[in-house]
């Protein structure tokens, strides 16, 4: 299915296939809302997946909010939600680490409210660039920074050449605002690290990884065709849904474009112009 269809385009097959889904992880930029302006249909088919019983997780590439954040912003769409609902780049990276080495001390690129979680869940956080062992971090984290400076670039720059290991949150290489404009995210900034050090990260926490579908499976103990990912991003949401062995939905709401979507090596399991129309296909 390459192009967005509305209901009576669907067959029955393809009803059947998304009115199996019991659990819908959302992306939220370009999915359910742009910057501060919620989606048409948003709300409709929130409303409509609480009265069937099935359930609504977000998952989300950016790294620069906390979860309460989240809560306090989708309350004031009228969105009712709890931090349990709310899966993000950073659980994988924390989860990433955890199994690598817990404890970790880190330099990050990053916001206050990222550092703050991460010394909550057990890491320390480097500040400046030290030359005693003891000091140096374990690893360079690269995630959304809307506080970013020269200093942390650099900084993060000397680290890299002096072979510090290199992950990143997320590979996104913008955050959508108004639909019209877009601000630099942490896929941006890798790019920049890279001319500048000639290093990738090593590992990439966020979409497309599937680890924060995986997190949810596991949680939940259900079946693949029981979990829909749904985005606006090929190259992250779909991507994910597709490593993951889960139903894709694709809005073109946000990034994507029904251009894209045909040009894509990867064909999502469905398409619509955006949430109203997923809505209509799940009554």
């Amino acid at each position: 299915m390459r192009k967005a269809k509305t209901v009576s385009e669907m067959t029955a097959k393809e009803l059947e296939k998304i009115r199996k889904v019991k659990y819908f992880l959302l992306d939220m930029d370009g999915t359910i809302y742009l910057d501060t302006t919620v989606i048409d249909g948003t709300h409709e088919f929130l409303a409509e997946v609480k009265k069937q019983g099935k359930r609504i997780f977000y998952i989300t590439n950016n790294s620069s909010k906390a979860v309460s954040q989240y809560v306090e912003k989708l309350a004031k769409m009228d969105i009712r939600s709890e931090e349990e609902d709310f899966y993000t780049s950073v659980d994988a990276t924390v989860k990433y680490l955890d199994d690598e080495m817990p404890g970790a001390k880190l330099f990050v690129i990053g916001t206050d409210a990222l550092k703050d979680l991460l010394r909550l869940k057990g890491f320390e956080t480097v500040e400046k660039y030290e030359k005693e062992e003891a000091k140096r971090p374990d690893f360079v984290l690269l995630a959304f920074d809307t506080s970013l400076t020269y200093d942390k670039l650099n900084t993060a720059c000397m680290y890299l050449q002096d072979g510090v290991k290199y992950i990143a949150t997320h590979p996104d290489k913008v955050c959508p605002l108004d639909g019209f404009h877009s601000m630099p995210d942490a896929g941006s900034f890798m790019d920049l690290l890279e001319c500048a050090t000639g290093r990738r990260p090593s590992f990439i926490a966020g979409k497309p990884e599937p680890t924060m579908i995986l997190m949810i499976m596991e949680k939940l103990g259900c079946a693949k065709d029981e979990i829909a990912v749904v985005g606006d991003r090929l190259n992250t949401d779909i991507l994910s849904a597709v490593n993951a062995g889960v139903v894709s939905v694709c809005v073109l709401s946000g990034e994507a474009t029904e251009k894209d979507v045909k040009k894509s090596k990867f064909a999502p399991d469905f398409v619509f112009k955006s949430v109203k129309e997923l809505c209509e296909a799940i009554k």
